[in-house]
């Protein structure tokens, strides 16, 4: 489980900063720069669970 810890913390990060990016209207360079990192946390955090599942 502790193998775990890291993908799953951004998995969540990642979540949590796409919902911050799509429910505010802060402005343009804020919610694009909270997008695009929520969303490359996300799939790091899926791929390297995966990676980490597999070892």
């Amino acid at each position: 489980m502790k193998k775990l810890l890291h993908p799953i913390v951004l998995l969540i990060i990642g979540f949590v900063l796409n919902a911050f990016a799509w429910s505010t209207s802060i402005g343009h360079p804020f919610n694009t720069i909270c997008l695009l990192l929520g969303l490359g946390l996300f799939f790091l955090g899926i791929i390297l669970s995966v990676i980490k599942i597999r070892e």
